[in-house]
């Protein structure tokens, strides 16, 4: 994944984290960026992948913000902490 979908999607997720309001707006923005992420990730990273999309995912199946918020706020921890270990993997290269 690109270093620009990358931050797109951390933005987009952070701003609904914020306000779940729009996140059925947002989702047609961020379905082509989840399925990016999990097309690109390396070997030995697709648990993590479909672990962030199914909390990401499952903040759209909720209508309580409160669970919308964990949900996304739980996936963008996971999001954050893979970036940076792709980042490490990057480097290392």
């Amino acid at each position: 994944m690109e270093q620009e979908n990358r931050l797109v999607l951390i933005d987009i997720m952070e701003q609904l984290h914020k306000d779940p309001a729009d996140i059925e707006e947002q989702w047609q923005k961020v379905t082509p960026l989840l399925i990016e992420l999990s097309a690109s990730s390396p070997d030995g990273f697709a648990g993590i992948t479909a672990m962030i999309n199914r909390h990401f995912t499952n903040a759209t199946k909720f209508k309580n913000a409160n669970i919308q918020q964990f949900e996304l706020e739980s996936g963008l921890i996971k999001l954050k902490t893979y970036f940076k270990k792709l980042d490490l993997l990057e480097e290392a290269s």
